[in-house]
């Protein structure tokens, strides 16, 4: 009885150093502490890089894009702007109750772990009476001449104002506003005029 005690207490001995020296590093693990020691693996879940975003409007039918959760909601607003024609400044997105800033990225409105997100576009139209704007002929002399134009003017409608007032056909004009070159396909609103903004004309000279 005094030895099948005595082999306990030496089984009982060797299992506590063979755990004492795994923990100090200075051996490999007793078989029966392997399982308990082994490090649990850290948990991951990555982050969804894209999103489907539908845009609902009651002017417009339902609009579908492609964006990434790092993307600017600005980005958002000139998708939009081609599917509509409204200008971006004209636009009010809403993620629920939250209006979203252009400058804001998706990812701040804690849409992380979403795969898709719906917004609803309101359109804010301001006054579109009439703005008086001021047309800067190139030359020393700088000649000005006054325009009424408003903000649903098109592009080619205003080159026609500034056609009676310089005699300058529309394709030898070169009118730039707030330092950006008018397009045909757009409106005035697209280059955010006020009262008394300056047009800038350069005639175009085919050739130099």
């Amino acid at each position: 009885m005094q030895e099948q005690r005595a082999q306990e207490a030496r089984h009982r001995q060797g299992i506590s150093s063979s755990a004492s020296l795994y923990i100090s590093g200075r051996s490999s693990p007793h078989p029966l502490f392997s399982r308990s020691l082994v490090p649990a693996a850290p948990f991951s879940a990555e982050m969804p890089s894209t999103l489907c975003v539908n845009v609902h409007s009651q002017e417009w039918g339902p609009m579908t894009f492609t964006a990434n959760l790092h993307d600017r909601v600005k980005k958002i607003q000139e998708h939009v702007r081609s599917e509509t024609k409204v200008p971006v400044q004209d636009q009010v997105l809403q993620l629920g109750s939250k209006t979203l800033k252009p400058q804001r990225k998706l990812s701040s409105y804690g849409i992380d772990k979403e795969t898709t997100i719906h917004l609803t576009l309101k359109v804010v139209r301001p006054s579109d009476e009439e703005l008086p704007l001021f047309l800067v002929e190139s030359g020393d002399e700088g000649q000005r001449h006054l325009l009424q134009v408003r903000r649903s003017s098109s592009v080619p409608e205003v080159k026609k104002m500034i056609e009676t007032k310089t005699a300058i056909t529309p394709e030898k004009q070169i009118v730039t506003c707030n330092g950006k070159r008018l397009e045909d396909g757009k409106i005035m609103a697209d280059y955010n005029i006020r009262t008394g903004h300056l047009l800038f004309l350069t005639p175009y000279c085919i050739g130099g």
